[in-house]
């Protein structure tokens, strides 16, 4: 098991799409922050009614994290893992791999750990790269707080692989089931900060994966664990559970 979750993560990081989620993370990186340089005034305005906050790096935060990082957890991972499973079935190799002694159930296990592997690593990647990049480009910038903040959203990333793969096997068809993983994904990314925006509403957003990855939001200027640590065993735990419900209805796929 061990052998093929690496086997099959060093051949999704060499795949075409893999790179181009790559190349789009570093856009986003290098840009962002010339767009920020002079933000125009209804956005200082918005941020400072929504987060009472109109600190620079307030500012960067909320784009980084609602208006860049949540839509790249809407499409990376369904990107990613689109092909868990049903790409096997549709080329006929899983009729193969029923005849060896790997449960269908434990290769989706595998299948899409590599996905999340692969998509925890661009996401790392960019988070790094954003942390010696931004520095003196983004007034008030603080690394320290940033890697905390996107240490916590990270585990959204893995959720939303997990989910995406689960969904798209469940469907049972690669392109049927990317469309609706899309759109389920792009409903919680839109709903993902509404309890800031409408504070009355917060505790029932909390029951959208995607809010608990942006709760570093709330004080960004006292980050501890007490305020990381509860929303990231969560997160971990949603992706586990999703991850075994998916092994369960794999089963259902026609080999």
């Amino acid at each position: 098991m061990t052998r093929l979750l690496w086997l099959d993560y060093l051949a999704a990081l060499r795949e075409r799409k893999t790179w181009i989620a790559a190349a789009m993370l570093v856009y986003a990186v290098l840009v962002i922050p010339l767009l920020l340089a002079d933000p125009p005034p209804h956005v200082r305005e918005a941020i400072a009614a929504w987060f009472a906050d109109a600190d620079p790096f307030a500012v960067f935060m909320f784009v980084w994290i609602d208006l860049v990082m949540n839509k790249v957890v809407t499409f990376v991972p369904v990107i990613l893992a689109s092909g868990v499973v049903l790409r096997e079935r549709d080329t006929g190799v899983l009729a193969v791999l029923a005849a060896k002694p790997l449960t269908l159930s434990r290769y989706f296990v595998v299948r899409t750990a590599s996905a999340c592997a692969v998509m925890l690593t661009l996401y790392v990647g960019a988070q790094l790269l954003a942390a010696l990049w931004c520095p003196g480009r983004v007034a008030g910038f603080r690394p320290g707080t940033f890697l905390a903040a996107m240490s916590l959203h990270a585990f959204t990333a893995l959720f939303a692989t997990a989910f995406a793969a689960t969904v798209i096997v469940a469907v049972g068809r690669r392109g049927a089931g990317t469309l609706v993983a899309l759109m389920l994904l792009g409903v919680m990314v839109g709903l993902a900060l509404v309890g800031f925006y409408q504070p009355e509403w917060f505790a029932m957003t909390l029951i959208n994966p995607l809010t608990l990855g942006a709760l570093s939001m709330r004080d960004l200027a006292h980050l501890d664990a007490s305020t990381l640590l509860p929303p990231m065993l969560a997160l971990a735990g949603l992706t586990a559970v999703t991850i075994a419900v998916g092994a369960g209805v794999v089963r259902k796929v026609e080999v």
